[in-house]
């Protein structure tokens, strides 16, 4: 599938700002499933330099410094993306909970701290492992459609995830949500999991447009496996990963800071993403 992808970042200050470092991962990760086809960064003020690199968990990253003070930081990504499907429509091996990870665990590890107390979640997870019958594939499908039971349609733009406990609890949750749920879960019964961000086809009919979130497992012998219960799919060529890490933290797409002397100040962001796909027919 191609997508055209534009995201416009925009922070706007009610008086001139000196701009720290900032940290930008808008470039997709290099993953067989997904191929960069071009990228244009442009940012208002202009940098005085850009460092291209990698974070510590592998996403692609640049880093931008200023100088001097500006009311405001623009920062537009122009993106193409040809993705294929992977691995999605495979019948998943046959392997048993938990997952041994022998010699990969000590990478792993960071991927299997749990995010909530189990007695939070056992009430939730019970039947769900019951009817996997010890199948770490089945189980990892029966959670994303358990989970997809929540997707709340409503829009929450600010403030991190919601707790496990507490989308549990309220049964509603956004994507964010819904992937740090899975996460959750996941890593209960000793299966690594990790937070994805990034962009989804959508239905095409939605005028504005937000970043994605979904959740990977990672299966021995098979490596990281995709699942969107905000969707209740697997993750396929209908999605773009940008970044990946053990916690939504870790993939947020700007991350900086800014100084100012004098009256206090305020400031604003504005988003807009917009999304062109269409299907490959080669």
């Amino acid at each position: 599938m191609y997508f055209a992808i534009e995201h416009l970042t925009r922070y706007e200050y009610t008086l001139p700002v000196t701009l720290s470092e900032h940290l930008l991962r808008f470039t997709p990760l290099p993953i067989p499933s997904q191929q960069l086809l071009s990228y244009r960064l442009d940012i208002t003020p202009q940098p005085v330099a850009r460092v291209d690199g990698t974070d510590a968990w592998g996403n692609l990253i640049q880093r931008i410094h200023f100088s001097g003070e500006t009311p405001v930081l623009d920062i537009q990504v122009h993106l193409e993306v040809s993705t294929q499907t992977s691995h999605t429509d495979l019948p998943l091996p046959p392997l048993g909970l938990p997952p041994t990870y022998g010699s990969e665990a000590p990478a792993l590890a960071a991927y299997l701290t749990l995010l909530e107390q189990p007695t939070q979640l056992a009430p939730f997870l019970e039947p769900i492992l019951a009817g996997a019958g010890n199948d770490l594939c089945t189980f990892l499908e029966h959670l994303n459609a358990a989970i997809h039971g929540f997707y709340h349609q409503g829009v929450r733009l600010e403030g991190p995830p919601r707790s496990p406990a507490e989308t549990v609890q309220r049964k509603e949750g956004v994507c964010r949500d819904l992937a740090v749920l899975f996460m959750a879960g996941c890593r209960q019964l000793g299966i690594a999991s990790r937070f994805v961000s990034g962009y989804q086809q959508g239905d095409g009919y939605r005028q504005h447009r937000y970043l994605h979130a979904w959740a990977e497992a990672y299966l021995p012998g098979w490596g990281w496996l995709g699942f969107d219960p905000t969707h209740g799919t697997r993750v396929g060529e209908d999605h773009v990963a940008i970044a990946a890490a053990p916690s939504p933290e870790g993939t947020m797409p700007v991350e900086g800071g800014y100084t100012f002397t004098g009256a206090e100040i305020t400031s604003t962001l504005t988003t807009d993403i917009r999304i062109t796909t269409r299907r490959d027919t080669g």
